[in-house]
């Protein structure tokens, strides 16, 4: 029966029955996607296992003697093994270490990003510039959250030592965090999704590309190995956009679905060969997320609604599979990408599979040689460091029946004719240590050109010395330009995809439309950093030389150098440098102050005044030294004089006194008989000369008060004169 329009009208028992068929088909269909995506990875795990060998063989060099079969047990990993352990000298350690820090310093160095947004050439327009800004800027702080550079570090760790590094992103899956929610006066914690574009490193032993082509551009698929617990199973079933569902009856039914029991039997590769070590899958859910092409016709029995039009008959999608069941399965997260979100960067690549060599496997061979060299070396030393025994043993024996030589050993003679040098002998090997140091030398030589790590790129070895400060320059830079070549391949591929697929990302799910716009990406190499080091380098120069030499400015526009410094320049604030408008500002105020020529002037003409005024007060300074010297010099001579006066007073009052002390001696000298007149003459003339010798005392102290008054009293007239104060 039909409608008007033409729609067949199902009766109820029939549209049941129609969804039942739609549910089984999508079941099918389903679990047909998920064998093949589980076979698809049985296989590539096969084909990889040559590259595990590697893979373990790089761990053994690496961390070579801590790592290795014969040192380290799985079951048992705190036993040291029995029976004596020679010592072994890494020189590999050292030199993947160097590797990997040049290319974290090339593609971190001072914090500094090496990328850049650029407006489109044909819309040079000021909003579009900004608008690209705001887009870089977006892109590196979601980078910072996400943990960018740390993600890199660990790849670039992995493309050293096992010779791939692997990158994933922008994913959006999402990941669940806790939020504290507040509910009266107590604050709740609760799961929510974290939409934010995220950056992640996948571990080589849990990558598995298409191990049919010989790089990974070329392969159309990829699939990533998940081992999870029973516990991060059932977390995935908050997250949206897993089938709670299937991943509830895959934990509820362990008979069925159990760790043990599914990976035995149908991952039986990776759980005993992997990595070496059988512990690592135990009770532990193989999850398996694909990405790569899935046909238009699945696509639409599924339910899924592609948003643009696929230029083939597939569409990109994302599919999680674990115990043959799908979890998870949604379309490519940027639109029209047509490419899986790995990003794959391989050390020295190999002719015959996806992933490459790693580091220590070029050193394989002269770590070889160096520790059999120092093998010999130890064991020439230990063979020398004493002297060796022959003995007659029927003519000697020791006491305590044991052969062993110790310090105070009794040695007894077993024949009396026999001497004890006939008995015995010492001799001493020949050391020849000195013949064996030339092929260690010549291993270590050979180890820094097949590494191309030599010690200077390592800081271990100054430079030698050069003519100039520039020939030093360029031998250190020279030191690393092996390495800063294999570090430019990760720009390549690597930061080139994942900054492409963040661009993408934001111009698909950012609600903020001011940041939206066709944008050009520019990925600089380390090769263009050590350039701009040089550039920043010669910039300097030039503007001191500039600034120096008036004929060499008259060629330079300095406000263009002093632009190209500062866009060199890596500052941590954009605010530091003004915008072009505020330039133009500050350059028009600089116009219209006063000319420094005249401020100069007229500086300088209130100098002169100043110092003309100067002038004339060390012209008074000086008259009234003059003065005062002056009349000092007539103090002094007024002062001399009176001083010579009283010493001539002080001359007459001394002949007074002798000539009064003679008159008392001849007045003693009288004869007795007289005494009695001649003592009472003598006192009245002793009465007589005292008063008049007292009357002269005070008249001369009064004489010099007289003086003292006068030449304090000219003192002050000419301190009043000259201004000079009481």
């Amino acid at each position: 029966m039909t409608s008007e329009k033409g729609i067949k009208k199902l009766k109820p028992e029939e549209a049941v029955a129609e969804a039942v068929a739609d549910d089984q088909e999508r079941l099918a269909i389903l679990s047909e996607l998920a064998r093949k995506i589980e076979d698809e990875f049985c296989q590539r795990a096969k084909a990889r296992l040559p590259k595990e060998a590697q893979w373990r063989e790089c761990i053994r060099l690496y961390g070579s003697p801590l790592v290795g079969s014969d040192y380290f047990n799985p079951d048992r990993p705190f036993e040291r093994p029995s029976g004596r352990r020679r010592p072994v000298p890494n020189i590999v350690r050292t030199k993947c270490d160097t590797a990997i820090a040049n290319s974290v310093s090339m593609q971190f160095a001072a914090g500094e990003k090496n990328w850049d947004l650029w407006p489109p050439a044909n819309d040079p327009s000021p909003e579009t510039a900004v608008r690209c800004k705001k887009m870089e800027l977006e892109i590196q702080t979601q980078l910072d959250d996400c943990g960018y550079a740390l993600q890199c570090r660990r790849g670039m760790g992995d493309r050293v030592i096992l010779g791939t590094g692997v990158v994933k992103g922008p994913v959006n899956t999402g990941k669940l965090r806790t939020k504290y929610v507040q509910s009266g006066s107590i604050w709740i914690p609760e799961l929510v999704e974290d939409k934010a574009p995220a950056i992640e490193h996948v571990s080589v032993w849990n990558f598995f590309p298409d191990m049919s082509v010989t790089r990974h551009t070329d392969s159309d698929s990829d699939i990533q190995l998940h081992s999870l617990t029973a516990f991060d199973m059932s977390m995935l079933r908050r997250n949206r956009g897993f089938d709670a569902d299937q991943i509830l009856e895959i934990i509820k039914t362990p008979d069925l679905y159990g760790p043990e029991k599914y990976n035995s039997s149908r991952y039986t590769t990776i759980t005993t060969d992997m990595w070496n070590q059988p512990h690592m899958y135990k009770d532990r859910h193989t999850v398996l997320e694909f990405h790569g092409p899935v046909s238009y016709d699945t696509v639409k029995k599924l339910g899924l609604t592609p948003s643009y039009e696929s230029p083939t008959s597939e569409y990109y999608g994302e599919v999680w599979v674990s115990c043959g069941k799908v979890i998870r399965m949604e379309l490519e997260n940027i639109e029209g990408a047509c490419e899986t979100p790995y990003a794959v960067s391989v050390w020295k690549e190999d002719p015959s599979s996806p992933f490459g060599f790693g580091h220590p496997l070029l050193l394989a061979d002269a770590q070889q040689v160096i520790t059999q060299t120092y093998h010999m070396i130890l064991d020439n030393a230990s063979l020398t460091s004493g002297p060796q025994i022959s003995m007659y043993q029927q003519f000697i024996q020791p006491a305590d029946k044991d052969w062993t030589v110790r310090p105070n050993k009794v040695w007894l003679l077993t024949d009396p004719t026999v001497k004890i040098n006939d008995a015995i002998q010492f001799f001493t090997p020949q050391n020849v240590i000195g013949n064996i140091m030339p092929v260690l030398e010549l291993a270590r030589m050979f180890a820094e050109e097949e590494s191309a790590t030599t010690a200077m790129a390592a800081g271990l070895q100054s430079p030698g010395m050069s003519d100039s400060a520039t020939g030093q320059l360029v031998m250190e830079r020279n030191s690393t330009v092996l390495l800063d070549f294999l570090s430019e391949e990760w720009d390549d591929a690597i930061t080139n995809k994942v900054i492409r697929r963040m661009f993408g990302w934001n111009m698909q799910y950012n609600p903020k439309e001011d940041i939206k716009g066709d944008f050009k990406i520019d990925v600089r190499s380390s090769s263009e950093y050590k350039n701009k080091l040089m550039h920043i380098r010669d910039l300097e120069k030039l503007s001191v030389e500039a600034s120096q030499n008036p004929n060499l400015a008259v060629w330079v526009n300095m406000d263009e150098l002093q632009k190209a410094r500062l866009n060199l320049m890596t500052l941590p604030s954009n605010r530091i440098i003004k915008t072009q408008e505020q330039y133009e500002q500050a350059v028009q105020q600089q116009q219209q102050q006063p000319d420094p020529a005249m401020i100069e002037l007229q500086i300088k003409a209130q100098e002169v005044k100043i110092n003309e005024g100067r002038l004339q007060l060390e012209a008074q300074k000086l008259q009234f030294e003059n003065t005062k010297n002056q009349q000092r010099e007539a103090w002094e001579h007024e002062e001399r004089m009176a001083s010579n006066y009283a010493r001539i007073q002080e001359a007459q009052a001394s002949v007074l006194k002798a000539k009064l002390e003679s008159d008392m001696e001849l007045m003693r000298l009288a004869q007795k008989k007289e005494a009695t007149m001649i003592d009472a003459q003598t006192k009245a003339q002793i009465a007589e000369t005292s008063a008049q010798a007292n009357i002269f005392i005070e008249g001369m102290k009064g004489q010099q008060k007289e003086i003292d008054q006068m030449l304090y009293e000219r003192e002050m007239d000419l301190k009043a004169q000259t201004g000079e104060g009481v």
